[in-house]
């Protein structure tokens, strides 16, 4: 039997221990790892432990690991995000620069999802941002349009329309290049609100373009899910 643990954005060297862990207190253990764009699935065949072992190295790496983890089962970020906001019976928006529409395209991949998205705005231009969501002209003047401050009202002109209670915006540089700016190719801004509170976390990745976009759009929902949750 297989038990799994799915988490988005765990550090290699985090994972690495708390893997190190568990086989030294189950070495019999067939641990298999799938990684995609940062999220990862660690499947681990119990069979050949005995189950109370088991079941204390299991809590362990599950605690090592829970600031990284959406789901103790194989599921999809996305179905478990849609999960959960049926759950607290909540709608999600989305805004989106460089990430391109990649959070909304994943969103509507699942099935029921009409029931808690609203809608998703691919607001590249500045102009757009302006127009679109009231991101201030004085702010993309002195921030830039990849800032935290810009991020940050790209998510409260989502919110304020009063269409959802949850709501993601995304900034930054995937590459090639730099766009002019002096700000470093991997660069970006990830904005998580509710009508409480908007979150803006900063991140510097490493990749290619499509590797860069990809890894954002997962730490994206991810965040979305721990805001629910």
């Amino acid at each position: 039997m297989s038990v799994f643990i799915r988490t988005v954005a765990a550090p290699a060297e985090t994972v690495k221990a708390a893997l190190a862990n568990l086989k030294n207190s189950c070495p019999n253990l067939s641990v298999n790892l799938r990684e995609s764009f940062g999220d990862l699935t660690i499947e681990i065949d119990e069979t050949s432990t005995e189950k109370s072992v088991f079941d204390k190295a299991y809590r362990e790496i599950v605690s090592a690991l829970n600031e990284y983890i959406y789901a103790l089962e194989d599921i999809s970020l996305c179905d478990r995000l849609v999960q959960l906001l049926k759950l607290r019976k909540s709608t999600i928006s989305v805004a989106e620069s460089f990430t391109g529409g990649g959070i909304s395209k994943r969103l509507v991949e699942i099935s029921g999802v009409s029931e808690v998205f609203f809608e998703g705005l691919n607001t590249y231009s500045n102009k757009s941002k302006m127009h679109r969501l009231g991101v201030k002209e004085e702010t993309l003047e002195k921030h830039g349009a990849v800032s935290a401050e810009t991020a940050y009202e790209m998510a409260y002109g989502l919110l304020k329309t009063g269409n959802c209670n949850v709501c993601i915006a995304t900034t930054g540089i995937a590459g090639p290049k730099s766009d002019n700016t002096k700000k470093p190719v991997g660069l970006l801004y990830i904005a998580v609100g509710n009508e409480e509170h908007i979150s803006v976390y900063e991140y510097n990745l490493k990749g290619t373009r499509q590797s860069i976009t990809e890894t954002a759009i997962n730490i994206a929902l991810f965040l979305a899910f721990k805001k629910l949750k």
